[in-house]
């Protein structure tokens, strides 16, 4: 019996005598093709991106990538992140702000007014304390806070005009120094 109707079936559906089936064939056709030529601008990890972001914040979030920097856009601003090896300091960076004399940028995050760096460098914790502290005051900014979690650990907040500065120094036994910045334009 099943044989006989799915022979039946078969029969019918190529031989053009279902019209649902047509028609579903034919919506099915027209979404794959409608989901490709979306498709075709946007890289799969920028889909896959968006996609997750816009779920999580059921907000409609746009993606774009360019190398080491990804945007992300939304209705109510963007929000710019690097990551990688050989990432440079942004060319608008302030010069009054503490950058150690040798070190890397990991990472850069700008989003509504405030910028956060990640940097490394070699050294150690506590001697890159007291030179971040010294080069920030040297350049006009006052001192509004001071925290040593332990030796290889230990925090710094800053504020000039209209902007905050945070610098956050983490070691390590190997000699790395983790450097985070984070400035913020106040309102």
């Amino acid at each position: 019996m099943t044989r006989n109707l799915s022979a039946s079936w078969n029969a019918a559906h190529n031989h053009g005598q279902c019209p649902q089936a047509r028609r579903l064939l034919r919506a099915a056709a027209a979404l794959a093709l409608a989901a490709l030529l979306a498709a075709c601008g946007k890289s799969a990890e920028e889909r896959i991106t968006e996609t997750a972001i816009s779920a999580a914040s059921g907000q409609k979030v746009e993606v774009e990538r360019d190398g080491d920097q990804m945007t992300f856009k939304t209705g109510n601003g963007e929000m710019r992140v690097a990551s990688g090896e050989s990432l440079r300091l942004p060319d608008d960076f302030p010069d009054d702000v503490y950058l150690p004399g040798d070190y890397q940028v990991r990472s850069v995050l700008e989003v509504s007014g405030t910028r956060v760096l990640s940097l490394s460098a070699e050294g150690k914790a506590m001697d890159l304390f007291a030179e971040a502290r010294d080069a920030m005051q040297a350049s006009g900014w006052k001192q509004t806070m001071a925290m040593q979690h332990d030796a290889d650990n230990a925090m710094l907040a800053f504020e000039k005009d209209a902007r905050n500065a945070v610098v956050s120094i983490n070691g390590d036994a190997d000699g790395q120094v983790q450097i985070g910045l984070q400035l913020r334009e106040r309102q």
